[in-house]
């Protein structure tokens, strides 16, 4: 049952993964600066949890129709790990091998959002200065950056998978299996009621 169960992860791992060479081939090729638009990011999230509650609705039919929430989030987590992963890959050849002038462009618009969004807070104006100081410094597509990018969107997909394991779970880690629980057993109740 588990080989099964991650079987399907992996098959719904693979799509994800092809989804996001796809998605980040268009942008590259057509705007770059896609890659910091907040829609954007929205809509990868919204297709990371669509094709997360396929992965779970499927291991759910793999299973028989009744999952625990570990035999729910395994498939998830599979699939979100070979997305996240192949997604990490694709941005790094894209940006460090294809077209690396375009990392700088990415890096300037991070920094204009981060202006933009320090102008309305509450910071004083040396905060802002020295916030803006360290902003100049970071490069989005650093190793290291990019490999605190790839841990996050893990964590991020694994509470994702957390909550939707918790949502589709309909059977108990504690109890019997729904193949194991004889329904033809007649209980005192049902000898008195009959």
């Amino acid at each position: 049952m588990k080989n099964q169960l991650n079987k399907v992860g992996v098959t719904f791992g693979i799509i994800l993964a092809v989804y996001y060479l796809l998605f980040n081939c268009v942008i590259f090729f057509t705007d770059k600066t896609l890659f910091v638009n907040t829609y954007a990011g929205f809509f990868n999230i919204a297709v990371t949890v669509l094709i997360g509650i396929a992965t779970i609705y499927f291991a759910r039919k793999k299973a028989g129709g009744y999952v625990t929430f570990r035999e729910a989030f395994t498939p998830f987590f599979v699939a979100a790990l070979i997305g996240v992963t192949a997604n990490f890959i694709v941005n790094n050849i894209l940006f460090n091998l294809v077209d690396p002038s375009a990392k700088d462009l990415i890096d300037q618009k991070l920094y204009g959002m981060l202006v933009e969004t320090l102008k309305g807070s509450p910071l004083t104006q040396e905060q802002i200065t020295e916030q803006l100081a360290k902003a100049k410094d970071l490069k989005q597509y650093a190793p290291k950056a990019q490999l605190f990018l790839w841990a996050g969107s893990i964590l991020r997909n694994s509470v994702i998978g957390i909550l939707l394991a918790a949502i589709f779970k309909n059977k108990s880690e504690f109890t019997p299996s729904h193949t194991e629980i004889n329904h033809d057993v007649d209980t005192d109740f049902n000898k008195d009621h009959k």
